[in-house]
């Protein structure tokens, strides 16, 4: 599909529709130099696109555009595309905006010499492996680009971001979320008392679980009840030591977050206690 110039937002960024009519923005290299509106655009000069379907998203962009260096925006995109590509992870669009002014703060600081600890780095580490390798791979992009090495806990700052970007957080809440989820972890793994392998398939199975048990918890949803009830004696029966430990996690979730988990989530949280304990 030809695709021409809709707006033309300055010398490196223009707006052209996609095959679906969408609103795509396009940076390269001079795309917009010389250019007007209707100009066919020449797709070898291409270097990054994606879509902004909110009008503020587009209007904050604009401002990133004339504020910030392009190449912090390239290094930005390029990290998101590791993101995409490597772990397949699907991510709000307020990513493309909130990511480079993150970047270029971050850099800003490091020459004033400014280093900003990370109190939660060793959970993010722990409970968002994937988000942290995103993170280092931002280190070694802004060390490739710019010479300089950010510290970890830099890593873990926008590992923050792609737990926000990922989970459809609102912004702030990512650190709740990771705060959450080692607070479920440390009392579940002090209740049961017994090792697991943290390569393993439960294990992931089980830290994905908590990860939304704790996106459900921070966004107030519940599960629509489907007869977890009924399964309620059997779990009791065969599992008694993940059933109360279950319990124990909803009666801290409801203290503390005053949220009332319902049958159901307490079945699914023992269900997968059990197959970590057998794994």
């Amino acid at each position: 599909m030809k695709m021409v110039i809709k707006q033309i937002l300055n010398t490196n960024a223009v707006i052209s529709n996609d095959e679906n009519g969408q609103d795509v923005l396009l940076l390269g290299s001079g795309l917009g130099f010389k250019s007007r509106m209707g100009d066919a655009i020449d797709q070898e000069r291409v270097e990054k696109q994606f879509i902004l379907k909110d009008k503020n998203h587009k209007s904050q962009f604009r401002e990133i555009l004339d504020t910030v260096p392009q190449e912090y925006i390239m290094v930005a995109e390029d990290v998101i595309d590791f993101a995409v590509q490597v772990f397949d992870m699907t991510l709000n669009e307020t990513i493309h905006i909130s990511l480079v002014d993150h970047i270029y703060h971050a850099v800003e600081n490091f020459q004033q010499g400014l280093v900003v600890p990370n109190s939660i780095l060793h959970d993010i580490i722990r409970f968002y492996p994937d988000e942290y390798k995103v993170g280092q791979k931002m280190l070694d992009l802004i060390e490739s680009k710019f010479g300089y090495r950010l510290s970890n806990d830099e890593a873990g700052f926008v590992a923050m971001h792609f737990v926000t970007a990922r989970h459809n957080q609102i912004s702030g809440n990512a650190k709740k979320m990771i705060v959450m989820v080692s607070e479920l972890n440390d009392l579940i793994m002090s209740e049961l008392n017994f090792q697991v392998k943290e390569d393993s398939l439960p294990y992931y199975r089980y830290m994905t679980h908590l990860k939304f048990f704790a996106q459900r918890v921070m966004k107030k949803y519940y599960y629509k009840e489907h007869g977890g009830a009924r399964m309620l004696e059997e779990l009791l029966r065969n599992y008694p030591d993940e059933y109360r430990c279950s319990q124990k996690v909803c009666q801290y979730i409801e203290d503390k977050y005053h949220y009332k988990a319902g049958h159901d989530e307490l079945v699914y949280l023992a269900v997968h206690l059990s197959q970590l304990k057998n794994s």
